[in-house]
Order: C-alpha cells, then sequence, then structure tokens
C-alpha cells in the first residue's frame, strides 16, 4: 500500500485527538493527518494538500458535513469520503450515500474496525489512481502520428497490442510486407531487431507501471506482455540489473 494523507473533521476536539492516537495510521500507509474543526478549514486543507481520504463529521459550525461531502464530489471527486458520526437516523445515510460518501460509521466504534474501513477506503483510492494513471500511460504508448512510414505503423500496432503475444509474421502482414523484409528494414530505421524493441518497450511500460501504481509483479507482467513472471522477473533482471520489486523500491525513495 502506498503513502497517503488524510483529513479528519470533527468539532470535538476530544473526538480528532481520539481518531488521532487510537487508530494505527502507519499500519495503514497513512503519512500525513490533517485535522479540522469546521467546513471551511476543511475546505482550506483540501485546497492546500493532496488528500486521498477524509473521515468526517456531519455536525459542524459553518456548515454540515452533508454540505462539506457535496462540495469534495464537486471539486475533488477522486476522494475517498467516509462519515464518522453519532448520527443513526436513515435520511442522513441516504443523503451521504447520495452525495458519494463509501461508508457511513456510527459513534462510538472500535478503533481496529474504523482502521478496517479506512484500508477498504484506500484501496479504492489507489484502484482509481491505479486507473488513471494506466489511462494515462496506455494514452502515451498509443499516440498515432500523421503520415507514418511502414516501420512506424508497426511501432504504433506493437503498442497499441503490448499486452499480447505479437508474431514477426502478424506484424509484417499488417504492413503488407514478407516478414524477413520487415525484419530488415526495422532493423535499419531502428538499429535492433523487432523482438528487441518489443522487449525493450515492455520493459519501459513495466518500469511506468512499477513506478506509478501498486500493482503486484505477477500484474505487471502480464499488463506488460509477459507470459509467465518468472521470465518478466528474469529479463527485467537482466535489462535493469535489479528486481522488479528492486526497481519499485528505488523509485519510491
Amino acid at each position: 500500500m502506498g503513502h497517503y494523507e488524510i483529513l479528519l473533521v470533527d468539532d470535538e476536539e476530544l473526538a480528532l485527538a481520539g481518531m488521532e492516537n487510537g487508530v494505527d495510521w502507519e499500519g495503514l500507509g497513512i503519512r500525513k493527518i490533517h485535522k479540522a474543526d469546521s467546513m471551511g478549514n476543511a475546505v482550506r486543507i483540501l485546497e492546500r494538500h493532496t488528500i486521498d481520504i477524509m473521515v468526517s463529521d456531519i455536525e459542524m459550525p459553518g456548515g454540515s458535513g452533508l454540505e462539506l461531502i457535496r462540495w469534495v464530489k464537486e471539486n475533488y471527486p477522486e476522494i475517498i469520503s467516509i462519515f464518522y458520526t453519532c448520527h443513526a437516523e436513515f435520511a442522513y445515510c441516504q443523503d451521504a450515500i447520495r452525495l458519494g460518501a463509501t461508508d457511513y460509521v456510527l459513534k462510538p466504534i472500535p478503533y481496529g474496525e474504523l482502521e478496517e474501513i479506512i484500508r477498504k477506503g484506500l484501496f479504492s483510492a489507489q484502484r482509481q489512481k491505479d486507473a488513471k494513471n494506466l489511462e494515462h500511460i496506455w494514452g502515451e504508448l498509443t499516440k498515432e502520428p500523421k503520415g507514418e512510414s511502414p516501420v512506424e505503423t508497426v511501432k504504433r500496432i506493437i503498442a497499441e497490442n503490448i499486452s499480447v503475444e505479437l508474431s514477426r509474421e502478424e506484424l509484417a502482414g499488417q504492413v503488407y510486407m514478407s516478414p524477413d523484409y520487415l525484419t530488415k528494414l526495422f532493423k535499419k530505421e531502428t538499429g535492433m531487431s523487432l523482438s528487441e524493441y518489443i522487449i525493450q518497450k515492455r520493459i519501459a511500460l513495466a518500469k511506468q507501471l512499477l513506478a506509478a501504481t501498486d500493482l503486484s509483479i505477477v500484474e505487471i507482467s502480464q499488463r506488460a506482455g509477459f507470459s509467465y513472471s518468472s521470465y518478466f522477473v528474469r529479463i527485467f533482471k537482466k535489462k535493469t540489473e535489479m528486481t522488479p520489486q528492486q526497481y519499485r523500491e528505488e523509485k519510491r525513495r
């Protein structure tokens, strides 16, 4: 799990202190805890910091938790919101879920249970981040230039199909060439063989996924087009002189 920032919102100082001291934040991967005692202060923190998850009471001075979550949904829809409140009314719960809250927790709750709810919220937040990073990476890989040459076409096809097996014959057929002629042309224009180029691109994608997501090594090997994770680890180490896990840890220091 990554390193996250959380915002705790409650106008009761004891409630904030209880959460801050009662929850194992380090175990959850929380690197920074922000606290606010009103909607106004919460908004200021949200505008100045990259908050991943918010735990908020409902009744507060200067605006309710429902108003706060509505503002968050409109301005920072990627933030996971959890209500932590003494109000058990079903109408409150309905409004909270409708406005985008992922959970509605009633006070008092054992901190261990609250940790599990926050952990689920963080998992959801990380999945959202991973999906956005994958979308960005994929978009970078599949940009299509105008008036492309046969070799550029082959490069684009490789980028668009990086997760699947690609044969020399299939690629040659896409540009109406014999496999031998394409191989020679590709080597002449790029300085490397087709297979070397494909491996290079797959390793490049794997590096991006290792650095930008929390996907497992097995998932990354599959997304980068390697049939077996053991083969992926071996090739990655050969090309980078470190294992995928070592590369991930190096990038996150």
